[in-house]
């Protein structure tokens, strides 16, 4: 008689949860929308508003650096290295490896260095250009009071994630392991955006 309530004990604390787990696992969605940056601005520096809704800026061509960069369909990882910049310049590149490894996983990333020097390590392309030819990019409408030095040096220092349609979606301090863990995190949930369209 007594084994009654156990064999109900064990199915409340072990079958139920399971069960729970499951429903969720099957008709459950994860949602985690990551932010939009650079919003497009008129000729006296108002947001453009757009059927109630901000306009966001697309990387263009038009961009000396990206003219002969392929922005269509990819996830693209932008950063600038200033020639013989020393350690902090070698912290950038181990955490670029770390990255450069999820493209097993995710092919269309590519990642991007805009440099005064060429660079031949690691999986990534490498274009020569001066910080003047970044200037209107991206970062310079980058509306984060405490990134405001960073405006002025383009990509310097950090690292611009751009979506497939050409939006920056995030900016990460360059050659820091958690914000690499962040920006990792994050570009894994926009592959899995993309192959969970409807």
């Amino acid at each position: 008689m007594k084994k009654f309530p156990k064999a109900g004990l064990l199915i409340i604390t072990l079958v139920i949860p399971a069960l729970i787990f499951t429903l969720l696992k099957l008709f459950g969605t994860n949602h985690y929308d990551l932010p939009y940056f650079v919003a497009e601005r008129n000729a006296d520096s108002s947001v453009i508003v757009q059927s109630g809704d901000t306009l966001f800026h697309q990387v263009s061509a038009d961009c000396g650096v990206f003219g002969a960069v392929n922005l269509d369909a990819r996830l693209t990882l932008v950063t600038r290295m200033p020639s013989r910049c020393g350690e902090p310049c070698d912290r950038t590149m181990d955490e670029l490896e770390r990255i450069a490894a999820l493209k097993s996983a995710i092919p269309e990333l590519q990642i991007l260095v805009i440099a005064t020097d060429t660079i031949r390590r690691g999986d990534w392309q490498s274009v020569k250009a001066d910080s003047i030819t970044i200037q209107g990019c991206f970062a310079k409408e980058l509306s984060d009071p405490e990134r405001g030095s960073e405006k002025a040096n383009g990509a310097a220092g950090q690292i611009v994630l751009i979506d497939r349609s050409k939006h920056v979606r995030g900016f990460y301090k360059a050659g820091d392991a958690e914000e690499t863990d962040r920006l990792m995190a994050e570009i894994k949930i926009l592959d899995y955006e993309k192959k969970n369209e409807k």
